[in-house]
């Protein structure tokens, strides 16, 4: 095949017909662009050394020539995929900084443009510096559109949406995001890598604002692309997204065979797509109460953001709150934006209560509490009134509970919200109010079906299968009487009863009921509508 037929099934998506046009023409006298063209459709086969080798080769090839701007470009590539193929963080800091000594400070030309893109997305997956990737994003869209690179401008733009995200702004990073990702699938970008990553972005946005409505019609519409254009890699990354907003919604089945898929598809990649999956899979068995098969997976992808804190809650839904502790409070010291730490701040509050840490707890719900009032997303919101909840007594718990399943509610997170439920069932049921505890248990109980097994479902089958009533129905008249301010003897004599009787009454609804004097039955009563 010649270099025009090699470039021309690169354009069209054929990648194993590219690469090999490509590696018989990079076996003989290739040039510089054989050799991208070689690395982009390994890049696309998931061949990580072919890639990176094909990029280390046009890099030199580049040298050779004199073409400072094309070793530039080659160098900012491997500086991304060196990190994405496991070669290394230092070795891909080591190339993105041998691209701007090429440059030399640079602006008019759009190798300058993409290399401030690369500076971003490495900000943001090594550095979790959202406000450096945004100076990036905002540096590249300013030389895109004086380069009338239009490729760049709309990648530029994602970037810019998805740094925006990162640092709470969800509503201005959102309209950025579905923009570029409009035009990108539209055909405005005509790199089908960069087309890719855009969408790839916009549903990484989706997922950490929890706005998972949107990362579903996104999802559906990439995955239509991918199968269209045979795009592998990027629809791996795509079925695993979907995979999570599936298992947040609660269609476990739907979101277990999914990630099956992938996993199966993956199995020798060294992509961080293989690690999403496997985090998500032990998410998945995590809520379904089989631990050691959790803890297993996300040890395996401990790496992946949000792997150590679903390996925190394994450690405290399996008692161990001192190892639960340990794993958060390492979470907490490290970098990163606060928008980042909107889980770990979550599982902060409930290890740090159950391992004595109650400061510390406080302090993470008062974080919280800062985010939701100043991002304002349904699912921060909810997220923060259930940690507020913890931290109090029933009484004053309720309030923070009923807006927590609102909240999550609104989010369209049902298995947070039937987690939530629980809480207010067990809180209503201390509060002796059995009817609406059952109604809120039973509400959680048709959600939670679809785990099959799980520490939630049982807390729901346990509500429902508590009494109505922990009285019997003479105690409950006793009750209302003493309610009324009747002494005992009163009591007797309205009920037609021995004194004595009255009194062994009285006995068991206390020790029943757990209290301690006739005000706080009467208290009781009362909440019940027994006076």
């Amino acid at each position: 095949m010649d270099p025009v037929g090699a470039r021309s099934a690169l354009r069209a998506g054929r990648w194993r017909e590219a690469a090999t046009g490509f590696a018989a023409l990079t076996a003989g006298d290739a040039t510089a662009e054989d050799h991208e063209g070689l690395a982009q459709a390994a890049w696309w086969l998931d061949d990580a050394e072919l890639a990176l080798s094909a990029r280390e080769a046009a890099y030199r090839s580049y040298r050779t020539s004199g073409d400072v701007r094309g070793a530039a470009r080659a160098a900012a590539a491997l500086a991304h995929d060196s990190v994405l193929f496991g070669a290394g963080v230092a070795v891909g800091r080591g190339w993105l900084a041998r691209a701007t000594d090429l440059l030399g400070g640079r602006t008019d030309v759009p190798e300058a443009g993409w290399l401030a893109v690369r500076r971003a997305e490495l900000a943001l997956a090594l550095d979790h510096d959202p406000d450096a990737a945004l100076d990036a994003a905002t540096t590249a869209q300013q030389i895109g559109t004086r380069t009338a690179d239009g490729d760049l401008v709309v990648v530029a733009q994602a970037l810019a949406g998805l740094a925006r995200v990162g640092r709470g702004e969800v509503t201005a990073g959102m309209e950025l995001l579905d923009a570029a990702s409009a035009a990108a699938t539209a055909g405005d970008v005509e790199d089908l890598m960069w087309m890719g990553k855009v969408c790839c972005w916009l549903i990484t946005a989706c997922q950490e604002a929890h706005d998972l409505d949107r990362a579903r019609e996104w999802c559906v519409r990439v995955a239509e692309i991918c199968e269209r254009r045979d795009l592998e890699p990027l629809f791996l990354v795509c079925r695993t997204r979907y995979a999570s907003v599936l298992l947040a919604q609660g269609e476990i089945s739907e979101a277990e065979a999914s990630l099956t898929r992938v996993l199966d598809r993956l199995e020798h990649s060294r992509r961080e797509t293989r690690d999403e999956a496997v985090r998500l899979l032990g998410e998945l068995r995590r809520r379904q109460g089989r631990l050691a098969e959790a803890e297993m997976l996300l040890q395996q992808a401990s790496s992946y953001p949000g792997a150590m804190t679903g390996l925190a809650q394994v450690r405290l839904a399996a008692g161990d709150a001192d190892g639960a502790w340990s794993i958060i409070s390492e979470l907490l010291r490290a970098p990163g934006h606060p928008w980042e730490k909107v889980d770990v701040l979550a599982v902060a509050v409930a290890a740090g209560i159950a391992a004595g840490h109650h400061d510390e707890a406080r302090e993470a719900a008062a974080r919280l509490r800062a985010l939701a009032a100043t991002v304002g997303t349904d699912f921060l919101r909810g997220t923060s009134a259930a940690a507020e909840a913890r931290l109090c007594e029933p009484v004053e718990a309720l309030p923070h509970q009923q807006a927590a399943v609102r909240h999550l509610h609104d989010a369209r997170l049902p298995l947070d919200e039937a987690e939530c439920r629980l809480d207010l069932a067990e809180t209503l049921l201390a509060l002796g109010d059995t009817s609406a505890a059952r109604r809120h248990a039973a509400a959680a109980l048709t959600t939670l079906e679809t785990l099959q097994s799980g520490p939630a479902l049982d807390r729901a089958r346990a509500i429902l299968g508590a009494r109505s009533d922990p009285l019997t129905p003479r105690q409950s008249e006793v009750l209302r009487l003493l309610a009324r301010g009747l002494t005992n003897a009163e009591i007797a004599v309205a009920l037609q009863l021995s004194e004595h009787t009255v009194h062994r009454h009285v006995a068991n609804i206390y020790l029943t009921l757990g209290l301690r004097s006739r005000a706080a039955a009467a208290t009781y009563a009362a909440g019940r509508g027994l006076r």
